[in-house]
């Protein structure tokens, strides 16, 4: 069964692979991909609310009456990977989201974004996704396919621990700025 499209509230964008795909291990089909990071106030929303209940109703669908106790939980607690990457925090819920077609990017304005060295991991988005089973290597439960992204906010610092090419670089002596002569 096809299940609708869900738009998530606005999210932290993390582990961004939206313009080249990425095996996710060796021998693998690569996929795009994101985690999405929800913020306490994220997931008071109605947004996050809905996210919720499609993925129990995918599990209601295949387990009517059955044990879940073994299923895949897609909603996991940031605190798992606390200290291993930042923005992942006790009480911050993330996801995962993939795709094996390019989603589109768009930004605030609803203009195609086409250059990875736009989009970071710790942008403001928002992603369009729909639930889906899965029963794979005997891991079983719901995750999500990525159909689209939109970046709300992209002046935000980056999660990833690069730093802009202006702040990594000393300014340089007086005698290198005199001349009116851009070296390009």
């Amino acid at each position: 069964m096809a299940y609708p499209q869900i738009i998530t509230p606005y999210a932290t964008l993390s582990f961004p692979n939206l313009f080249a795909p990425r095996a996710r291990a060796e021998g693998t089909e690569p996929v795009y991909s994101v985690s999405l990071l929800f913020d306490d106030k994220a997931q008071q929303t109605p947004e996050f609310k809905a996210m919720q209940k499609a993925v129990e109703e995918v599990i209601k669908e295949k387990f009517p009456k059955g044990n879940r106790n073994q299923l895949y939980n897609s909603f996991r607690d940031g605190g798992e990977k606390s200290g291993q990457y930042a923005g992942y925090e006790e009480g911050v819920i993330f996801i995962s989201a993939s795709s094996n077609r390019k989603p589109p990017v768009i930004d605030a304005r609803k203009q195609p974004v086409l250059l990875a060295e736009q989009v970071w991991p710790g942008q403001l988005v928002r992603a369009a996704l729909n639930p889906f089973w899965f029963d794979k290597a005997g891991n079983k439960g719901v995750s999500w396919g990525l159909n689209s992204v939109q970046i709300v906010k992209a002046d935000r610092p980056r999660i990833d621990g690069v730093v802009s090419p202006e702040k990594a670089f000393p300014d340089l002596p007086e005698e290198f700025l005199d001349d009116d002569e851009s070296p390009f």
